[in-house]
């Protein structure tokens, strides 16, 4: 790339000797070669700019999958304990009405 530079300033240089519309048409050329340049290095910063936000949206994305997984998991050990408590609640009232009735009579 920067051999292609030189031989820009040396092609324009060598215009420069020839008048001013060789030169002013050199000049573009060159100033267009640097504008291609920077359009190319700000399109490749975009476009790496772009995979790293997309590993950054993937990693995340797998990383709430992960959660719900666990958060759904956790949900089902809940209700099975919930289920238990309220099974040993059901059988304890019960036990108390046996025993009032038990004691009253």
């Amino acid at each position: 790339m920067t051999n292609s530079m030189n031989e820009l300033i040396q092609i324009a240089s060598q215009a420069a000797a020839q008048g001013d519309r060789v030169l002013f048409i050199a000049s573009l050329v060159v100033c267009g070669s640097f504008a291609a340049i920077v359009m190319r290095y700000f399109v490749r910063q975009h476009e790496r700019l772009l995979e790293d936000h997309q590993k950054a949206r993937d990693t995340y994305q797998e990383s709430l999958r992960d959660l719900v997984a666990e958060q759904s998991t956790a949900n089902g050990k809940l209700i099975v304990c919930l289920e238990c408590n309220t099974k040993i609640l059901e059988e304890c009232r019960d036990e108390l009405r046996q025993g009032r009735r038990g004691y009253k009579g």
